[in-house]
């Protein structure tokens, strides 16, 4: 794997920065991590690491997307979640030397940075701000991750698809098509792996609120058409 001979490291610094897991790193960190970065071109359906395999790198997505899958022993597929541009994986399997429990599949060709953990733990351990600050982002993302499963206890599917496609418009993910429409571009597939949820679920939800004028849908495309309508669903938008 060679090191930063495709993306310079000026550029992997200023995408390193529009992380949400490094935006309270200094502008020198920022620097002192591009720096271990190293570049892998993947090509579609290549797969990255394997279930059951440890995992020795962290990698974020720079171009393309991933998918990661769980197989069970019959042969099934279930797939997880959708790693696209900006998206992490493995930094806490990495710190604590755990095996997968995923696989992870290029789904066309993609670029990925990737830290060896041997490089990433002598900067940890040679910086405290940086391992500080990576630990605010981990027990961020375990917040989260407690709050989405006390809303997948006590709030209905019609209140968390509402949820999902108005933080999507606020976080920007949704980009502007007409001047009051926001598209949100994803399959139902998965929308139900973000929720939780099976495919037949959202897509009737999703009947439900385009039949109440909410939105309209077409394919990998649903489009708000009444934004304070979906609002009537959700008490709260935090982020």
């Amino acid at each position: 794997m060679a090191k930063n001979n495709i993306i310079d490291e000026s550029t992997i610094q200023r995408f390193l920065q529009e992380i949400p897991a490094f935006e309270l790193l200094e502008e020198h960190h920022l620097r002192a991590l591009a720096s271990l970065v190293a570049v892998r071109k993947l090509k579609a359906e290549e797969s990255l690491w394997m279930q059951g395999q440890q995992i020795t790198h962290f990698i974020i997505v720079y171009e393309g997307r991933l998918r990661s899958v769980r197989r069970s022993s019959s042969g099934g597929e279930k797939l997880l979640s959708t790693l696209t541009p900006g998206l992490h994986f493995g930094l806490a399997e990495m710190i604590t030397k755990a095996l997968s429990t995923l696989t992870i599949i290029a789904e066309k060709d993609s670029t990925i940075l990737v830290i060896d953990r041997k490089s990433l733990r002598k900067l940890l351990l040679s910086n405290s701000v940086i391992c500080y600050h990576l630990m605010q982002t981990m027990a961020r993302a375990i917040f989260y991750l407690t709050r989405e499963l006390e809303r997948a206890s006590f709030e209905n599917v019609h209140t968390r698809l509402a949820r999902l496609l108005l933080k999507g418009s606020a976080k920007g993910e949704i980009s502007t098509r007409k001047q009051t429409d926001k598209t949100y571009s994803a399959s139902h597939e998965e929308i139900a792996v973000k929720l939780g949820i099976t495919r037949e679920t959202v897509s009737r939800t999703l009947a439900d609120f385009r039949r109440d004028g909410l939105i309209e849908t077409s394919y990998r495309e649903i489009t708000i058409l009444d934004r304070p309508g979906l609002m009537e669903y959700v008490e709260d938008l935090d982020q």
